[in-house]
Formats: structure tokens, C-alpha cells, sequence
């Protein structure tokens, strides 16, 4: 066995993650098992575990890819082996790796989908909007749970069918599909609203004010004025009933 250099331990774990070539002279091997063979035990179980985290971090996909997800999945992780030291933040590259790979669009929405419900799943919620909050119109913002998608195809309602039911799920069709990404209770929901709705969260979500976000969905044409306040009134008491809003914090 080789004389090991200061950073074996960093090497060592490089090489359990696949970053480095696996050394057999650093050790000494065993009744059953050469030098090798030994460090290939921890690597292959090192491939297995992460396999296996990351299939649960995105069923969608997972489900989705159907025949070639094994070989999706492992492509990904010899590209990306994960540095952080949770297993919940395996998959966040998938969609940007996707993307880089040329994958299909659907694929990559469904990927950031994985994504936001899971997010959504283990984040904090705050406090629920009372009635007095929204006449006073307060400064808003997103409840931590809550995420946005402008999604080109049905993978929500693919997803949903998949993962939840026994029936076959919906054809692929393309289209505008604004939905919001939520927890209610201990499950992840998606609730697919109109351009105007949708974007009135988003103006929320990118800092601006409710006044300035009804106006610039206004300015793009996503809001139609007839009716305007009503539907408006009617957005926010489904924010709120599904509590999406919060209080922003004070900058002061």
C-alpha cells in the first residue's frame, strides 16, 4: 500500500462520489475482496443510495421518462454528484442539466415541477391573512411553501394522474398553463388559474406592490377590464382561502 497523502480523506471521498478514478494501492485488500474490489463496495453503494434519492426526489420525471429514466438519471449524477449534506437538494441541477443536454421542454417543466413540490413540502408557512389584512392592503409577498410556474405543456395534470390515481394519465398537449404550486395541510396541490390571476402573484412574488402588479398585468393584456375589480376581489379571497399571502416584513 502506498504511503497516503495529507487530503486522502477529501480524495478518498472524491473517489466514493466519482470524481476521481478509483486507486487500488491505497489499500490492502481482504480474504474475499482485493484492494479494488473494496473501494468499488463503498463507490457502488455511494451510486445506489443517490440512484435512490433521487428517484424519490422527482417521481414525475421519474415516472415521465418511463424506459429511459434509469439512464437519464444516472447520466445526471456522473454529470452533477452531489456536494451538499442533505440528500433533499440532489435533484436541484436537473432542470439546468436538462436544459444544457437539449432534453424536450416537458421534461424540464416536470423536472421544476419535482422540484417546486417539493420545495413547497418542507418549507415554513406564515402567518394566514385575515380579512383586516387585506381591506388595510399591507405589503405581500408569498408564503414560503407557495411557488409560480408558467408551464408550456400539461405535466401538472399528467403528474397528478400519475403519481395519484390508477387511471392513465392525460395525453401530452402544449399550451399556457399558469399554476400555482402549494401546501395545503401536509399535501402538495396545484391549482391552475388564469393569465391575470396568475400574474398578479407573480408581480407579488417579483417584489412589486398589489397595485403595481394589477397594473402590469394590465399593461400586458393578461387582465380584462370588464369586471375588473370584481374578479380581482374574487383572486385575492382564493389567495387567501388557500393562503398564499403573507404580510411582507418591514423594511424599515
Amino acid at each position: 500500500m502506498s504511503d497516503l497523502p495529507a487530503d486522502w480523506r477529501l480524495q478518498m471521498v472524491e473517489m466514493i462520489r466519482g470524481k476521481e478514478p478509483l486507486r487500488s494501492d491505497w489499500f490492502t485488500g481482504g480474504p474475499k475482496l482485493s484492494p479494488l474490489e473494496q473501494i468499488s463496495v463503498y463507490h457502488r453503494q455511494f451510486d445506489l443510495r443517490i440512484y435512490d434519492a433521487l428517484s424519490e426526489e422527482i417521481p414525475g420525471l421519474h415516472g415521465f421518462l418511463g424506459d429511459q429514466a434509469e439512464d437519464v438519471l444516472k447520466a445526471y449524477i456522473a454529470d452533477c454528484p452531489p456536494s451538499s449534506w442533505t440528500l433533499n437538494r440532489i435533484a436541484d441541477g436537473l432542470p439546468d442539466w436538462l436544459e444544457q443536454r437539449g432534453a424536450p421542454r416537458a421534461q424540464i417543466e416536470m423536472a421544476q415541477l419535482d422540484l417546486a413540490i417539493q420545495a413547497g413540502f418542507e418549507a415554513a408557512s406564515g402567518r394566514t391573512l385575515s380579512p383586516a389584512d387585506l381591506a388595510s392592503m399591507p405589503p405581500l409577498q408569498l408564503q414560503p411553501h407557495v411557488r409560480l410556474l408558467r408551464l408550456t405543456h400539461n405535466v401538472h395534470w399528467i403528474r397528478s394522474q400519475s403519481t395519484t390515481s390508477d387511471q392513465e394519465p392525460p395525453e401530452l398537449t402544449t399550451g399556457d398553463y399558469p399554476v400555482v404550486v402549494f401546501r395545503r395541510h401536509i399535501k402538495m396541490r396545484h391549482w391552475q388559474l388564469s393569465l391575470g390571476a396568475w400574474s398578479i402573484l407573480d408581480g407579488i412574488d417579483n417584489g412589486l406592490g398589489v397595485e403595481a402588479s394589477i397594473e402590469r398585468a394590465f399593461n400586458r393584456g393578461w387582465l380584462n377590464p370588464e369586471n375588473l375589480a370584481a374578479h380581482i376581489q374574487t383572486w385575492f379571497a382564493d389567495y387567501a382561502e388557500r393562503n398564499l399571502l403573507e404580510i411582507a416584513p418591514s423594511t424599515e
